[in-house]
């Protein structure tokens, strides 16, 4: 068996929790009608401005605010009260989507008008984002999370396919700007359940980052993380291909397959209702199946729905494809999600999570503009067998980098380093701070040693030191000196705080190795500050 057995037995396990039950019923809300309101936008444009480019654009207004902000929304989510920040981020959104609303009811609307609107709704769903996708692990049971991340996938998807059906029905009968409309209306149900929720106070470390040395050490921990740059190469080759599906589909249902906007919703409905199949199987399919083999097989077969589409003229044929095409999507996307959500500590999630949007939401932007280009100069159909082939390639190539699951690392947080021995606390600007570890080893065991201390490195450099050394004593054999360096006391203060138990084996390994009577000493060094 391949790491599939602390998978939950039923997806639907999750929902035994009161605050999971009931913010995923609000989030609910919010795709049904934020889904709906894709096809009146994608319809809309169809309409202002009927060109590949314009139509792809769409999904670059959409996506790019999360180039722009993931980051610090990230950062912001891992730092202050995560209830707050997504009902800030949900009050944005809301406005905004009343606005656009209005305007495309009232026949203002223009196709540039309509891409910076989405443009700056998207800024709130971009602040949004992070915040709830890092809630999972707070709300349910470690060995429940996989499940949970399914179902997220799942209701994501499946909304995708009622939305989408009930939105092609509203805008066929009542036009785009209702549909959108009811979308703000939905997202009022959603704010009521993040008010409702009033999660337990989170333990905070002390002191306080501020939000650009979060930034920095999200991204430290993602540069020394090969699991999370796994799944940021993986993300790259699906996402970037699979954006030419989204790119085109509006623009070849109305003149290819000359769909009208409820058969265009009827058809997004299968995808939708292919996720919630595949989310069902999920559990079942992971006893069997490594997250990476998930992946690869699920790619491979999306690839071969892209594919199809170019050669689909009929409703019944369109509608299987989708299906399919969204059966294996929620495989590829469950296995993306459960592969950052367990690969990271609790610290740092939002920022793990943000960088995973930043590529997911930043590829789709790119690559939509690219496809858009492309076709302009080709066609829809040569773009789309060309994104299908370059997705076959790089799934096939991507396949070294690998994925871990949580059944393989245990990141709970279980701090061992002792109170350093000092004077007194400096002040946490102060800095840097150099600390040593002085290890009396048997030379024989150097090779195992050595590998140990690898393994060491990596860990101090993922949670907060920018550089690090092993020193032998030229003069005295066995005798080496681990250093590294902190940014200021602040920061370190907060790189001891973030050990899991996984990083305390590590440690505990590593001061196997020393002969010396208890635990190898250590010393903390601040650098003088100059005085002018």
């Amino acid at each position: 068996m391949t790491g599939g057995a602390t998978v939950s037995k039923s997806v639907w396990k999750p929902l035994r929790h009161p605050a999971f039950r009931i913010l995923m019923l609000g989030n609910v809300a919010i795709l049904l009608g934020g889904w709906g309101q894709d096809i009146a936008v994608a319809w809309l444009m169809t309409a202002l401005a009927p060109q590949p480019m314009m139509v792809a654009l769409l999904q670059t207004a959409i996506y790019l605010p999360f180039v722009v902000l993931s980051l610090p929304a990230g950062a912001l989510a891992d730092i202050f009260n995560r209830r707050t920040v997504l009902i800030c981020a949900q009050i944005w959104m809301f406005f905004g989507v009343v606005i656009l609303g209005l305007l495309t009811i009232s026949g203002a609307m223009t196709a540039w008008m309509l891409l910076v609107l989405l443009f700056v709704t998207g800024l709130g769903s971009a602040m949004y984002s992070p915040a709830w996708n890092a809630l999972a692990p707070e709300l349910v049971p470690r060995e429940e999370l996989e499940s949970a991340i399914a179902l997220g996938s799942a209701s994501f998807n499946f909304c995708r396919g009622i939305g989408s059906a009930f939105g092609g029905f509203v805008v066929g009968t009542a036009g785009p700007g209702t549909a959108i409309l009811i979308n703000a209306a939905t997202m009022m149900a959603s704010l009521m359940t993040l008010i409702w929720w009033k999660p337990a106070p989170a333990e905070s470390y002390q002191p306080a980052e501020r939000v650009v040395g979060a930034m920095k050490a999200g991204m430290r921990y993602v540069r020394h993380s090969a699991a999370l740059r796994a799944v940021i190469i993986k993300t790259i080759v699906v996402v970037a291909c699979a954006s030419a599906v989204w790119s085109f589909l509006p623009l070849m249902a109305k003149q290819q397959y000359g769909f009208d906007a409820t058969q265009y919703g009827l058809v997004l409905s299968l995808f939708g209702i292919g996720n919630l199949l595949g989310a069902m199987l999920l559990p079942f399919v992971r006893k069997h199946l490594t997250m990476d083999l998930l992946y690869m097989v699920s790619a491979l077969i999306f690839a071969a729905a892209m594919c199809a589409l170019p050669f689909i003229h009929g409703f019944i044929l369109a509608c299987v494809t989708m299906f399919f095409a969204g059966l294996v999507w929620i495989m590829v996307t469950a296995a993306l999600n459960a592969g950052v959500l367990t690969s990271v500590p609790a610290w740092v999630r939002a920022r793990a999570i943000a960088v995973f949007l930043l590529t997911f939401q930043g590829c789709l932007a790119g690559g939509s503009l690219f496809w858009g280009t492309f076709a302009s100069y080709t066609s829809m159909p040569i773009a789309l067998l060309t994104a299908s082939a370059l997705l076959v390639v790089g799934t096939i190539c991507s396949a070294p980098f690998k994925v871990i699951s949580s059944d393989t690392n245990d990141l709970r947080s279980a701090r061992s380093t002792p109170e350093p021995n000092i004077i007194k606390d400096p002040h946490p600007d102060h800095g840097p701070v150099l600390v040593t570890v002085e290890y009396m080893i048997d030379p024989e065991r150097m090779p195992d040693f050595r590998k140990t201390m690898a393994a060491l490195e990596v860990l101090r450099l993922r949670n907060g030191a920018y550089q690090w050394y092993l020193f032998g004593d030229l003069a005295k054999a066995g005798r080496y000196i681990e250093t590294f360096f902190v940014e200021n006391w602040g920061e370190y203060r907060r790189h001891m705080q973030r050990g899991t138990v996984d990083d305390n084996n590590a440690e505990k390994l590593a001061n196997e190795f020393h002969l010396g009577e208890g635990p190898p000493p250590i010393s903390h060094m601040l650098a003088e500050r100059r005085k002018n």
